[in-house]
């Protein structure tokens, strides 16, 4: 799946991929999603006990400057 396909369908989660293609600058361009939730750290324990070539994306919008973000377990 395209990462900007992932990007739609996971609308504000992080997601943890398995890279299939990446671009000219080794940016993954296309992937198989391998788990996704609103928890970040949820897929970064799902990503630790996995090998590959993996990538974790966040599908929503990067607060701006002055901002923080807490979460919650």
């Amino acid at each position: 799946m395209k990462i900007d396909e992932i990007k739609k369908k996971y609308k504000d989660e992080w997601v943890l991929i398995k890279v299939l293609k990446v671009d000219e600058f080794g940016t993954p361009v296309k992937g198989e999603v391998i788990a996704h939730s609103k928890s970040r750290g949820e897929i970064y324990e799902k990503q630790r006990r996995m090998k590959g070539d993996l990538a974790i994306i966040y599908t929503g919008e990067i607060p701006k400057v002055g901002y923080a973000l807490a979460e919650i377990y």
